[in-house]
C-alpha cells in the first residue's frame, strides 16, 4: 500500500523540538515583480547553490523565457534540473527538455561554460537509450577547470552513481576533510543562529508629577504670603524702631538661604530614596507566564546573572538582586510588543549584567548614595538660617501686631498660612521640574550607551555572520563525510549501490535560522541516508552538531524491500512537514522533516513556495520518490530504478581516477 498524499494533521501536543527561530532580512534571494531577468538568474543560481534548486530552476526558466540565454545561463539550469535528483526521478518532458539542450550546445560562445554543458550532456548520454563511452565523458569531466567541474560534482550527486560515483569519490571526500572546517567555521557559525538585534531602547523618563494645579495653588498661596509678608514689612520699617527694622531684613535673607538650602536637602533626600528602590529586591508575587516575553527575559537574566558572576558568587547574586529586578522590569516594559522576542534583547540583557558587574567590581555599584548624599554644609546652612529665620520672624510679628493689633495679628495668620501650603507646592514644583532634567540627561545618556552597544555587536554579527554559500558548503561536507562513514561500515562501494537518498532534518532542541525567502538551516540536524542494494535498504541516523562540526551516536536499521507497508506525508497548519514510514515488523517511524513557517511570505511568494525551499534543502523529493517506489513495487522496483545498461556497470570500467 502506498499512501502518499499530503494531509493536514496538527496534534495537540506538537513538539517539534526547536528552540528558537531567527529571519535575517536580506535582499540574497530578493525578487520583485519588475526584476529584469539578469537578476532572476542571478537569485536562482543563489537558491541552487544555497540547496535549493527547485526554486533555482523556476526563476532561471523566467529569465531565459525573457531572453536572458547563453551557455552559462544553461549550464546552470541543467544543474538546477539534476540537483538533489537522480536520473529515473526526470519526468519524460523534463528527459526532452534536457536532450534538446544537447542539441543546441554547439550554438552557445565557446568557453568553459560550453565545454562543462557538453560534458554534463556526454554524462548523460550514459544513462540515456542514445549510450556513450564512459570513460571519455569522465576523463572529460575531469579535465574542466575546478569551478565548473566542482559544480558538477556536487549536484549531480545522484545521477554520478554506481561505478562512476567511485571514480569522483576519493578526491569528492578529501574535499570535505580539507573545507569542512575551513574559514573559521567554529568561530563562525554560531553568528547566523543568533537573530538580528532588536534596536536599542531605554525606558523614557517620567514627566513632572507637578499638574498645572499644583503651580497654580502655588502661586495663588505665594501670593497671600507676599501680601502678608509686605503688610508686615511696611507696618515695620514705617513705625517699629531699629531692632524691628533689622530683624525684617534678617527675616528676608534667612528666608531665602534657608529656601534654597531646605530645597536642596529635601531634593537630595528624594531623589535618594527613589534611586535606593531600584537597587533593594521587591518580591513579586508571582512570576511572568512560562514561555511568554517577560519570563524569558526573566530566565535570560538569571542567565547571565550566573554567568558573569565574579568569584564571589553568593555576595553577588544577593547585592544585585534589585538591581537585577529593575533591569528586567524596565526590559520586559520597553521591548513587550508582537514582533520582538526575547532572543532579539539578550544583547542588551548582556550588556546590562556586564556594567553592574563592572561597577559592583570598582565598588561603584551604589555610587548614587554618594552623588544624592546631603552635605553637612547644606545642613548647617539650612539650620542656621531656619534658626534666625524664626527668630527674626518672632521679632516681625510682634512689633506689627503692637502697632496694629487687628491688622497685624490677620497679616500674621495669612503669612503663616500662606507659608505653610506654598512651601510643599514649591518643593514639589521645583523638585520635578530638576527631576527631569536629570532624568532626561540620564537618559541620553543611557541611550547613548546602548546604541552604541548596539551598533557594536550588529557590526560583530556582519562580520563574523557565515554567507548562506558558506553555510551550504560546511553541511555539503559534512554529509560527505557521514555517508562515507556508512559506506565504510557496511563495506561498500558506489557500485554495490542500485540508488540512494539522504534526508536532513532538524533535531530536537536545535536553534534555527534563514534569511528571508530562503531555506531553514538548523544548529543540529538528524542525517538519515538509506542506501539501496540488490539485498534491501540500509538505514543510518546520525545526529549532527553543525555548530561543533560533531557528530553524536548512530542508528542503524537494515529492512528488505518488501518490508515496507506504506509511506505518507503529513502537512500541518503551519507548512511543517512529517514523513510517515511504515514497516511490516515494526512500529511507523515519524520523522520531522520542516519545521513550521515562521515568516510572512514575500509578496509574490506563497507559503508553498517557503515550503518548497524548505524540500528542497531537506534532500525529501528524492528520498520519497525512492521509499515509495519500493512501498509500492517491492524488489521489482530495482528494475525500473537502474538507468539502461546499469547492469553492464560501464563506469566501473573506466579508468579516471580512482576509488
Amino acid at each position: 500500500m502506498n499512501e502518499s498524499a499530503v494531509n493536514n494533521t496538527t496534534g495537540e501536543n506538537a513538539n517539534v523540538g526547536i528552540q528558537a527561530g531567527a529571519v535575517h532580512n536580506s535582499t540574497v534571494y530578493q525578487v520583485l515583480p519588475d526584476s529584469p531577468p539578469s537578476r532572476k538568474y542571478q537569485v536562482g543560481v543563489r537558491f541552487l547553490e544555497n540547496g535549493a534548486p527547485t526554486r533555482a530552476r523556476g526563476l532561471i526558466e523566467e529569465a531565459i523565457a525573457h531572453g536572458h540565454d547563453g551557455g552559462e545561463v544553461r549550464f546552470h539550469w541543467v544543474l538546477a534540473m539534476l540537483s538533489k535528483r537522480s536520473y529515473r526521478d526526470l519526468a519524460p518532458e523534463e528527459r526532452a527538455a534536457l536532450g534538446r539542450v544537447s542539441g543546441r550546445v554547439h550554438t552557445y560562445a565557446a568557453d568553459d561554460w560550453r565545454r562543462a554543458l557538453k560534458a554534463i550532456c556526454d554524462l548523460l548520454d550514459c544513462l540515456s537509450d542514445s549510450g556513450g563511452d564512459p570513460g571519455l565523458a569522465l576523463k572529460e569531466l575531469q579535465n574542466l577547470p575546478a569551478l565548473q567541474r566542482d559544480k558538477i560534482i556536487r549536484h549531480l550527486d545522484l545521477v554520478l552513481t554506481g561505478g562512476m560515483k567511485d571514480s569522483l569519490w576519493v578526491q569528492t571526500r578529501q574535499a570535505a576533510e580539507e573545507n569542512r572546517l575551513g574559514r573559521d567555521r567554529l568561530k563562525r557559525v554560531w553568528a547566523y543562529f543568533e537573530p538580528d538585534p532588536a534596536g536599542a531602547r531605554a525606558r523614557h523618563p517620567e514627566g513632572s508629577r507637578a499638574t498645572p494645579g499644583d503651580r497654580l495653588c502655588a502661586v495663588a498661596w505665594s501670593v497671600l504670603f507676599t501680601l502678608a509678608a509686605g503688610y508686615m514689612g511696611w507696618s515695620v520699617l514705617t513705625h517699629a524702631g531699629l531692632v524691628p527694622d533689622l530683624a525684617y531684613l534678617v527675616a528676608l535673607a534667612a528666608g531665602v538661604i534657608a529656601a534654597r538650602s531646605g530645597m536642596e536637602w529635601h531634593y537630595r533626600v528624594g531623589r535618594l530614596r527613589d534611586k535606593d528602590l531600584e537597587y533593594i529586591e521587591t518580591r513579586r508575587n508571582s512570576r511572568a507566564p512560562e514561555g511568554g516575553f517577560a519570563n524569558r527575559v526573566d530566565h535570560a537574566f538569571e542567565y547571565y546573572f550566573t554567568k558573569y558572576a565574579p568569584d564571589r558568587r553568593a555576595a553577588w547574586l544577593a547585592e544585585t538582586a534589585g538591581i537585577r529586578g529593575t533591569l528586567r522590569d524596565e526590559v520586559a516594559e520597553i521591548y513587550r510588543e508582537e514582533r520582538v522576542s526575547a532572543d532579539k534583547v539578550r544583547w542588551l540583557i548582556r550588556h546590562l549584567v556586564r556594567d553592574v558587574r563592572r561597577r559592583w567590581l570598582a565598588g561603584r555599584l551604589l555610587e548614587h548614595r554618594a552623588y544624592y548624599k546631603v552635605t553637612a554644609t547644606t545642613k548647617a546652612r539650612f539650620l542656621a538660617s531656619s534658626a534666625a529665620l524664626a527668630a527674626a520672624a518672632v521679632s516681625v510679628a510682634v512689633a506689627t501686631v503692637q502697632e496694629a493689633p487687628l491688622p497685624g495679628a490677620a497679616a500674621v495668620a495669612a503669612a503663616v498660612v500662606g507659608a505653610r501650603f506654598a512651601a510643599p507646592l514649591w518643593l514639589l514644583v521645583f523638585g520635578e521640574r530638576r527631576r527631569v532634567v536629570e532624568d532626561e540627561a540620564e537618559y541620553s545618556l543611557t541611550l547613548a550607551e546602548r546604541e552604541e552597544e548596539h551598533a557594536r555587536w550588529k557590526a560583530k554579527l556582519e562580520t563574523t555572520r557565515p554567507s548562506e554559500m558558506e553555510m551550504e558548503e560546511w553541511l555539503n561536507c559534512d554529509k560527505t563525510l557521514i555517508l562515507d562513514r556508512a559506506l565504510r561500515h557496511y563495506r561498500l562501494a558506489w557500485r554495490d549501490i542500485l540508488a540512494y537518498a539522504l534526508l536532513q532534518t532538524p533535531a530536537k532542541g536545535c536553534k534555527r535560522a534563514q534569511l528571508q525567502s530562503g531555506p531553514w538551516r538548523y544548529s543540529k540536524y538528524e542525517i538519515r541516508i538509506y542506501l539501496v542494494t540488490h539485498d534491501g535498504v540500509r538505514e543510518v541516523t546520525t545526529e549532527l552538531d553543525f555548530e561543533k562540526a560533531e557528530t553524536m551516536g548512530q542508528e542503524r536499521d537494515n529492512f528488505r524491500f518488501e518490508s515496507v507497508s506504506s509511506v505518507h506525508v503529513s502537512e500541518s497548519d503551519d507548512h511543517s512537514y512529517t514523513l510517515n514510514l511504515t514497516l511490516m515488523n515494526g512500529p511507523a517511524k515519524e520523522i520531522l522533516v520542516t519545521g513550521p513557517n515562521a515568516q510572512e511570505p514575500d509578496a509574490g511568494e506563497s507559503p508553498g513556495e517557503q515550503s518548497q525551499v524548505n524540500l528542497d534543502a531537506a534532500g525529501f523529493g528524492h528520498t520519497l520518490r525512492i521509499l515509495e517506489g519500493i512501498a509500492a513495487e517491492g524488489k521489482m522496483w530495482i528494475g525500473r530504478a537502474q538507468p539502461p545498461s546499469a547492469s553492464d556497470d560501464p563506469f566501473a570500467k573506466a579508468e579516471v581516477g580512482s576509488g
